[in-house]
């Protein structure tokens, strides 16, 4: 990963050398909450605080955020304004303040921002991009990368919402959906593009491939899962958008690729994991091209004013979603993105990355909980955590299908349905919920065994059609379904108000994973919970996962061994229908075929990175002679 970052921002020897001898770092007089920047024309440095470029004031970020307190003050142009007011926006975030003004200043610094779940990042590179737009509009202005579909689908969203009295154009180009379609509607230069990795490269290697070359930002949101080094697959698809957005040139006809300065990369993450420091390394030894200006934004109250801060000590930050696993695909067809539900991709448990690096910590809204409980009767022990904990016990409630009789023996007037209890002292029971689990088989399976006993669900996974995704998370979001049952894909990026509950059917291996799954609720300053089943095995999961976000889970007193044991037999009897269920729509094939996909993806990518390697030990050997 890093030798393919180097290609792609790195100077040649003899560049390097003079530009390292040309600009040394300065140091200057920081308070706890000043910015460090670089100058375009020098290497950029180690940005830690107390050292800055030549030529650029690191306190002056700060002064600028704080002077902030509302869009007004952002010097937005008046549409911006007026949409913002409309959408109820009454004043920018935390990261907004800081990053905002840092894109539009006259440095035009590349950005890696790092920030917490809720707290509106997408604002954040959206809002300066249609500003940007308003002054000098064409196409294709942005393009923007996600490591999910979903996550894509939203952002399209919000950048249209925002853009609205500018008569912004966004195309969505992600797999599972039609190519030619596509590539027709990239031909007709829509204002920003908002992509998976996968399938925008498919189309930058097909015989029409876009024209990125005046590209005025790139987007890289989720920058950690981006860069996820070679177990992700996107670093190589990524490199290549870069490659076509950043530079001109490189054609059939042998024209040198020249580098744009005009261009500016944008990175949003909310967990510093080894990729990104990585990234961060290369600009610090002067080996990148990017002069990378980091933000580490604490929002003293998440969603609210508080002040934006560059972490002196590089603490750790609220949780963030982040906001998604890896993004998959249903069918083979070219430029499809990779598909890693399990939780796949570059490792962040490493105690050099979680211990000094920044990984935000759980908000303060969250309650996290865990249930003990014997792992082959996990399914019994989630549909009591459902029963109890949500409102109408998962069912939606009055009229059509609402609440129809299931078979797992449970009487609602046993508990007392008290989902608008008046008690503040009480926890009000959950609107809706996401259960996670850590494949698509179970997901599959989990799914069904809640349809058998009566709860309405949605499945979402990488094994179903992007059609079906879709239709899944639009039915979850109206509410026409209160439970989503998901792989990690669902981990990252989506922002659906209405989850006040997180139940956590199988831990997740890594911690980083657990930070980014809890963080689908509480988000914004909103109240929400997070209840883990943990079986015998599970213990060291619980505490790695305390540690990350230096807080303890508490033990949750609704779900209750009795009230578990009552169900067994019914859950049973779900399992097994479920299970004939999926055989006779023939899921068995689906999962085998998806795993031989992946294993072949997974040969072709280290083919092709040993070939790379071989590529690049002849230059430098050729070089050195």
């Amino acid at each position: 990963g890093r030798e393919n970052m180097s290609t792609l921002f790195g100077k040649s020897k003899r560049k390097r050398a003079k530009a390292s001898s040309a600009a040394q770092p300065v140091p200057v007089a920081l308070d706890a909450g000043a910015g460090i920047g670089s100058s375009d024309d020098a290497p950029p440095h180690r940005r830690t605080v107390g050292a800055s470029t030549e030529g650029f004031n690191a306190g002056d970020d700060a002064l600028a955020a704080a002077a902030i307190s509302t869009f007004e003050d952002l010097q937005l142009c008046p549409p911006l304004l007026r949409t913002c007011a409309a959408l109820g926006y009454r004043r920018p975030t935390p990261v907004q303040r800081t990053v905002i003004p840092a894109v539009l200043s006259a440095s035009r610094r590349h950005i890696l921002a790092l920030s917490a779940t809720g707290s509106g990042k997408t604002a954040a590179f959206a809002l300066p991009m249609l500003h940007a737009l308003s002054h000098d509009p064409y196409g294709i202005f942005g393009v923007v990368l996600t490591p999910t579909r979903e996550l894509a689908k939203q952002i399209v969203e919000q950048i249209m919402a925002l853009g609205a009295g500018l008569r912004v154009k966004a195309a969505l180009v992600v797999g599972g959906m039609d190519m030619v379609r596509q590539a027709c509607e990239l031909s007709r230069k829509p204002h920003f593009v908002v992509a998976t990795p996968g399938r925008l490269a498919a189309l930058l290697r097909g015989p029409n491939p876009p024209a990125l070359r005046n590209v005025r930002y790139v987007v890289l949101d989720e920058a950690d899962r981006l860069l996820a080094g070679s177990k992700s697959g996107f670093e190589r698809d990524v490199a290549e958008v870069l490659l076509h957005s950043t530079t001109t040139g490189g054609g059939d006809d042998g024209e040198k690729r020249v580098r744009r300065a005009r261009c500016q990369t944008l990175m949003f993450s909310a967990t510093l994991t080894r990729s990104l420091a990585s990234l961060e390394e290369m600009a610090g030894a002067g080996l990148g091209r990017l002069p990378l200006q980091k933000f580490v934004i604490r929002d003293d109250e998440t969603g609210g004013g508080g002040a934006a801060k560059k972490d002196k000590k590089r603490g750790r930050e609220e949780a963030e979603d982040g906001d998604n696993g890896l993004d998959g695909s249903s069918s083979t067809s070219p430029g499809d993105d990779l598909d890693d539900d399990d939780g796949g991709g570059e490792s962040s448990s490493s105690a050099a990355v979680e211990d000094e690096t920044s990984i935000p910590r759980i908000p303060a809204g969250l309650r996290q909980e865990y249930v003990f409980m014997p792992s082959k009767v996990r399914d019994a022990y989630l549909l009591t955590a459902i029963r109890t904990v949500m409102a109408n016990g998962g069912r939606r409630g009055e009229g059509r299908g609402g609440n129809r009789p299931d078979s797992s023996g449970w009487n609602d007037s046993r508990r007392g349905d008290d989902s608008e209890d008046d008690d503040e002292t009480t926890t009000k029971k959950a609107r809706s919920a996401i259960v996670f689990v850590s494949t698509c088989e179970r997901a599959a399976l989990v799914s069904g065994i809640l349809t058998e006993l009566g709860i309405s669900n949605v499945a979402l996974h990488s094994l179903l059609s992007q059609n079906r995704r879709l239709a899944s998370l639009a039915k979850f979001k109206s509410q026409q379904s209160r439970v989503l049952v998901a792989t990690d894909v669902a981990s990252r990026g989506l922002d659906i108000p209405t989850v006040d509950l997180v139940l956590n059917a199988e831990l997740p291996r890594r911690a980083v994973d657990y930070v980014h799954r809890v963080g689908r609720t509480a988000r914004a300053g909103r109240r929400g919970r997070a209840i883990s089943l943990v079986g015998e095995r599970d213990v060291a999961l619980v505490h790695a996962a305390e540690k990350l976000c230096g807080r303890g889970m508490e033990k949750c007193p609704e779900v209750t061994d009795d009230a578990a044991v009552r169900l067994l037999g019914s859950v049973a009897k779900a399992a097994r229908l479920a299970r004939m269920k999926l055989m006779d729509v023939g899921f068995d094939d689906l999962v085998k075929r998806m795993k031989e996909r992946k294993a072949r993806d997974r040969r072709e990518r280290s083919k092709a990175e040993r070939a790379a390697r071989r590529v690049a030990k002849k230059a430098r050997s050729a070089a050195s002679s």
